[in-house]
């Protein structure tokens, strides 16, 4: 992100800066999937093809996701889900001010976080469990304060 921001607003070369965001994205995309939820949360998944030509996901998490360590676990499901919202807002502020140059490389980070994003929510159970759990609760809170 802050190549896209130097690269726009100082350097202001569309193309190199293009570049350099997809590589960097690619990357992005690569460590935190391969590297970065394996090891601070112990979860990974792929698309695996099988051998007639059909596609196969496969999510793997740890069989007890609680004796991971906490601040690792927090740090790692915070930033994968504001990572998406800050491409999305930027994603949406080039759509309104029409730089549709902007917008694909955009739509890139919003895809390639959000591939990351929903993968894992898929390999955890406690992450979907969490989830649940607080749509309830935001559900529940909600009708308390309309009966009042």
């Amino acid at each position: 992100m802050l190549v896209y921001f130097i690269g726009r607003y100082w350097y202001g070369n569309y193309v190199n800066t293009f570049i350099f965001c997809v590589i960097l994205l690619s990357f992005d995309f690569w460590t935190v999937k391969n590297v970065t939820g394996r090891l601070l949360v112990g979860l990974r998944w792929w698309n695996d093809i099988q051998e007639d030509g059909s596609s196969k996901w496969v999510f793997e998490s740890l069989i007890d996701e609680g004796r991971l360590d906490a601040i690792d676990k927090n740090i790692f499901w915070m930033v994968n889900y504001v990572w998406p919202f800050f491409w999305v807002v930027l994603f949406i502020f080039n759509l309104i001010s029409f730089n549709f140059s902007w917008v694909l490389l955009m739509g890139l980070g919003v895809a390639l976080s959000m591939a990351n994003l929903v993968g894992y929510y898929w390999c955890s159970k406690d992450q979907q469990k969490r989830i649940k759990e607080s749509l309830q609760q935001t559900a529940l809170n909600s009708f308390a304060l309309n009966r009042l």
